[in-house]
């Protein structure tokens, strides 16, 4: 278990907003703690998966084969548009129509890649992974998403770009032990991943939260997963290193600051910020590290989700974090915002958790690894 020596705070972090007690942000000190031990083993084990896939009866199971098999004809998922040119997308919430039209592509990318590897897993036969590894070499060689308007009008493409990112090192950890044959696409694919990554993570954010809050979290995810699929040790350990960061921001009881700073939005971005803390958790426990033990000042991941859980059965339990009167649970009645538990079920029992879930399986978010219900889910 690793313990509040293991840490130092940064400096950066120490002046965010000018809080002389400010604990949150990137922590380059914790580095050298994390290496990548196996390039292959992703984020969930693939010939498990196909047994548990195939052999165990269980309706939520058949339900999510069944999912997993709509993937997108190759010609179909080849007709996406390449990303390119320079990324510019409008706020989101500064102009939603704008924001929806600019995003559309990159949203069909992200769908397309994830249910190309999710369909790969309950049928390898198929060619899905052939598909997913000529899309990637395209993009690849075409060099997109490597130019991006981060200016401070323009951050929602610096954004999608950490989201897209994902969507691909999830897709192709997923199917990488099926296509070693493609090694010399795999080395096209991977330069050009490790090159558009290290850019990207290079960017640290601003004190306005973007340093350190839930984008930090997702920058982290991709260094995470693109750190273990390309051997990058530096890259994987900065976003292992996001974990230390949360752990040492969070209050005793749980609650990230700068999501809570979210006001009436706090509730979901407390949860949002989640769903990328436990991704990263579940690929360094793959790489054999037991970060869940993983405790700095009393606090571990089980605190932040503990918290959330107490949220989600009083979200008033946020109010006298966030500092207004009002709580918006919009984010209730998207399902692919609590994708995330099957990771967490998957290694935990919690009742309340798993009731909440339960009647919405299969659960799916594009981003986050897609099919996670087919990845994690175990059931009786």
């Amino acid at each position: 278990m690793f313990n509040r020596r293991d840490i130092l705070l940064s400096a950066a972090a120490v002046a965010i907003a000018g809080r002389a007690d400010a604990k949150i942000g990137q922590h380059p000190e914790v580095t050298s703690l994390y290496r990548v031990r196996n390039p292959l083993a992703g984020y969930f084990d693939l010939a498990e998966r196909r047994r548990i896939m195939r052999d165990r009866p269980n309706l939520v199971l058949s339900q999510a084969r069944l999912r997993a098999m709509r993937a997108p004809g190759c010609r179909k998922v080849r007709s996406i548009p390449v990303q390119d040119e320079t990324i510019t997308i409008p706020s989101f919430y500064g102009n939603d129509a704008a924001w929806r039209k600019a995003v559309t592509p990159f949203r069909d990318f992200e769908d397309a890649v994830s249910d190309l590897a999710a369909a790969n897993l309950v049928a390898p036969e198929r060619g899905h992974a052939e598909c997913l590894v000529d899309l990637l070499a395209d993009w690849a060689r075409h060099d997109a998403l490597a130019k991006f308007n981060h200016s401070s009008d323009y951050k929602q493409g610096w954004y999608q770009v950490e989201s897209t990112l994902f969507a691909i090192g999830h897709a192709l950890a997923a199917v990488r032990l099926d296509v070693l044959h493609r090694a010399d696409d795999l080395r096209v694919i991977d330069a050009w991943l490790l090159r558009v990554a290290k850019r990207h993570f290079s960017i640290p954010g601003a004190p306005d939260g973007t340093c350190c809050n839930n984008h930090y979290y997702r920058r982290a995810l991709y260094a995470a997963i693109i750190g273990v699929l390309t051997g990058e040790d530096r890259l994987f350990a900065d976003g292992v290193a996001a974990l230390h960061s949360a752990l040492s921001g969070a209050t005793a009881e749980g609650a990230l600051p700068l999501e809570m700073a979210r006001g009436e939005l706090a509730a979901h971005y407390q949860n949002y910020a989640l769903m990328y803390l436990v991704m990263i958790a579940e690929i360094a426990e793959r790489q054999g590290y037991p970060v869940w033990n993983l405790e700095i000042e009393g606090k571990t991941l089980h605190t932040l989700v503990d918290f959330n859980n107490r949220i989600i059965a009083d979200p008033n339990t946020v109010l006298k974090y966030s500092g207004v009167t009002k709580v918006s649970l919009k984010y209730r009645k998207d399902m692919q915002y609590f994708a995330w538990f099957e990771i967490f079920l998957a290694r935990f029992a919690n009742p309340g958790m798993e009731a909440w879930v339960a009647p919405h399986r299969p659960l799916y978010n594009r981003s986050l690894g897609g099919h996670l219900t087919a990845y994690f889910y175990v059931g009786a």
